[in-house]
């Protein structure tokens, strides 16, 4: 067992640093950049996704999961940086799919619609919050700096004491591998990392504190979706892109839900319309 481990710790630790490498490149970058950056994953990951689905026996539809991803994605963005006519693409995706599906298999046809429409929307909804911290003031890098340094505190630290001192299961029927443990750790370090980014940022310390807080604790529900959906489809990883670490969507499933909490307190915090 600790060979398997020593095992698996070395791809882990490299495909864990490539990630932080790119990610950190492209927040440096900023502006369209780092929007590009984040819709490439956004793309990636709805390809990775769908293929989960038509695993899991859902007949879905990459090139409705893509459009709806994309045109979701930057609905959320804001003026300066959106699509000319975001909402309307997204009202589109919805109406046009839904009436495009209509003559295959009409027994199953809204069921099908149904994952891949709602898969595309989550993902790109979610990915424009992460992407759209960017414009935030005073700086948007250190909001993306708040979202990327407590999500991988938290997974970090929920993977290190899960497997070093796990006992209780946290969510045995979705993903067996996580601990009451585990989950505690990741909530402590989490709002650690939103301590250390409040005191080296112009942020305010309390929302920051505040943000690590609730990164640590619900982010994980970002976790245990994908997990639930590989479980549908009966497979370990989304993909095998990332060392140690499986697909893009293995990588970013917290990260997602990050981003909208981080954006939600920045939102309050700064006063601003959330459209």
């Amino acid at each position: 067992m600790l060979r398997k481990r020593g095992g698996d710790l070395l791809p882990r630790l490299l495909g864990g640093a490539i990630v932080v490498a790119v990610t950190v490149a492209f927040v440096l970058l900023g502006g369209w950049w780092f929007t590009l950056f984040v819709t490439s994953v956004v793309a990636w990951t709805s390809y990775e996704l769908w293929q989960l689905l038509r695993r899991a026996g859902h007949q879905s539809s990459l090139l409705i999961t893509l459009l709806t991803a994309l045109a979701a994605f930057f609905t959320v963005q804001p003026p300066n940086l959106a699509l000319p006519i975001p909402f309307l693409a997204l009202t589109l995706a919805l109406l046009v799919s839904l009436a495009w599906l209509l003559p295959r298999v009409p027994s199953r046809c809204f069921a099908d619609w149904a994952v891949s429409f709602a898969g595309g929307f989550y993902l790109g909804w979610a990915g424009g919050h992460l992407a759209r911290l960017m414009a935030l003031p005073p700086d948007g890098r250190w909001w993306l700096s708040l979202a990327l340094a407590t999500a991988w505190s938290a997974d970090s630290a929920a993977y290190a004491f899960g497997r070093l001192f796990g006992r209780h299961k946290l969510a045995p029927m979705i993903s067996p591998g996580k601990t009451w443990e585990g989950y505690i750790a990741g909530v402590a370090l989490s709002t650690l990392a939103g301590l250390v980014i409040g005191q080296l940022s112009p942020l305010q310390l309390i929302p920051c504190l505040v943000t690590g807080a609730l990164v640590g604790a619900l982010s994980i529900f970002g976790d245990l979706v994908e997990s639930s959906i590989k479980r549908q489809a009966h497979v370990k990883d989304s993909g095998q892109v990332i060392p140690g670490h499986g697909g893009v969507f293995d990588r970013i499933d917290s990260l997602l839900w990050a981003g909208v909490i981080v954006f939600c307190v920045a939102a309050i915090e700064l006063n601003l319309s959330l459209f």
